[in-house]
């Protein structure tokens, strides 16, 4: 994510002026209509600004940095910021205080999102979109946070016997996440299993979640659902590292895979080469050489509650 993104700032200022003299040109030819010229133009001009003040606001965060406290939150639990240089460290810093700004949590049945519990979700989200200047998370919706694993019949009900999503990108917009789950995710960073990446994996997916991100490029898209339908089989037949989950549709087989391409990185690429070239290559991350990559685990990791 770019935090002033230049070219399309200019973009906008061109079809801006351009769209102005476009409609400039009937007054220009009668004298009588002059007078709406500085109204197209003005109105123009708020129009551009209303656009531009997203990114001057994103200036004074970049200025400003990441709050000190919050710092120290990255340091103690989050592996990826530890392993990053000097400056990775102050851009992911600022993607995530502008994802901060940008989005709101809010907690559930009694939760209290404490600022400690905001970085960690804005950390998740941000590791997606990192290495991709030209990718932002849009207004997709609120991120809830809720108490614990909740029933995803729509009703979202927590403390219930058949209480077993972890997470969930609603259909209309918004994230939820089961506070214990995402803290978990942290704890043990390399179990396959992050709802955070899980969720946000959802939400770059689309409103219509199909396993084929958006932001895939028209190049990539046979070789992505080739690799990805063969490895889906594969979860089906009982022969994928992959948890089972992964194979309840296309779309949770694409958030379940990029849980494990970032948890677990190393043993994706020897397990499937090809799958996690195509993660690589999507998202520009290399997790498995990074200082922070853990190797092959000897035994398989427990299921984890799913999510949705």
């Amino acid at each position: 994510m770019q935090v002033y993104p230049r070219k399309r700032i200019h973009g906008r200022a061109l079809v801006t002026a351009g769209l102005c003299f476009l409609l400039s040109l009937p007054p220009l030819s009668r004298w009588k209509a002059l007078w709406l010229l500085p109204v197209i133009w003005g109105a123009g001009a708020v129009w551009f600004l209303l656009f531009l003040g997203k990114y001057r606001v994103r200036l004074a965060i970049m200025a400003r940095g990441l709050d000190p406290e919050l710092r120290k939150v990255l340091e103690k639990k989050v592996s990826f910021y530890g392993a990053l240089g000097p400056g990775d460290r102050v851009d992911y810093e600022t993607q995530i205080a502008v994802f901060l700004q940008e989005h709101r949590i809010t907690g559930v049945a009694g939760v209290t999102v404490t600022p400690a519990t905001k970085v960690l979700v804005a950390a998740t989200a941000v590791r997606l979109v990192f290495r991709r200047p030209a990718w932002e998370f849009h207004d997709f919706g609120e991120i809830l946070v809720y108490p614990g694993a909740f029933t995803a019949d729509g009703h979202y009900s927590v403390n219930t016997a058949d209480s077993d999503a972890a997470g969930m990108m609603h259909s209309q917009g918004g994230v939820i996440l089961s506070l214990p789950h995402l803290l978990q995710g942290f704890e043990a960073d390399n179990d396959g299993f992050n709802v955070g990446y899980h969720e946000f994996a959802h939400v770059l997916d689309g409103v219509r979640p199909d396993g084929v991100p958006g932001e895939l490029d028209l190049g990539s898209y046979r070789p992505w659902v080739s690799v990805m339908q063969r490895e889906f089989e594969k979860v089906h037949r009982g022969r994928s590292f992959l948890r089972n989950y992964a194979g309840t549709n296309p779309a949770e087989f694409f958030a379940c895979a990029v849980e494990f391409f970032f948890e677990k990185p190393v043993e994706m690429r020897e397990r499937s080469p090809e799958l996690y070239l195509q993660l690589s290559r999507f998202f520009n991350q290399n997790p498995a050489d990074s200082p922070d990559a853990f190797p092959t685990s000897p035994e398989p990791t427990p299921e984890s509650p799913p999510n949705t």
